[in-house]
């Protein structure tokens, strides 16, 4: 099963701020729910342990992050891969940060996720909707985090 999903959130933060933080596994697993534990390998590679379910059904996922092609402060994209017991999942996400004024950005991201095995047999409208809803809450909660660091 494949979703895609994409979203350009407004922030109320510096443009290098937002960079510093989206570059901090630590800061962003803080926004991401599911996320049980980060370990970083490189400043660029990471092992995260999370768990993710739609309806009755819970998967742990430990999952490889590596960032690449970044462009400081601007862009970067990320690959995420994860497997568990009958279940894998593989992400390729990027995103842009465009300068909107003094102090705000809009951050442009966009993501195309493949499930295999019995996570994607949970049903096509149900995953979905449970990434949606995950997306957004980490989107909602990074953006006001940082924006609540200048204040």
């Amino acid at each position: 099963m494949k979703l895609q999903f994409s979203g350009s959130p407004e922030i109320a933060a510096p443009q290098e701020r937002v960079w510093q933080r989206l570059m901090d596994p630590h800061f962003v697993a803080d926004s991401a729910p599911g996320v049980e534990s980060v370990e970083v390998v490189d400043p660029h590679h990471f092992k995260v342990a999370s768990s993710f379910g739609a309806g009755s059904i819970r998967i742990r996922f430990p999952m490889d992050v590596e960032i690449f092609d970044i462009v400081p402060e601007q862009s970067a994209r990320m690959r995420v891969r994860g497997q568990a017991p009958g279940s894998t999942v593989d992400v390729i996400s990027s995103i842009e940060i465009q300068e909107t004024g003094p102090n705000t950005v809009r951050l442009n991201w966009s993501a195309t996720s493949e499930f295999s095995g019995s996570v994607a047999g949970i049903g096509a409208r149900l995953m979905e909707g449970a990434a949606r809803r995950l997306t957004e809450q980490f989107w909602t909660d990074f953006a006001r985090r940082v924006s609540e660091e200048g204040q």
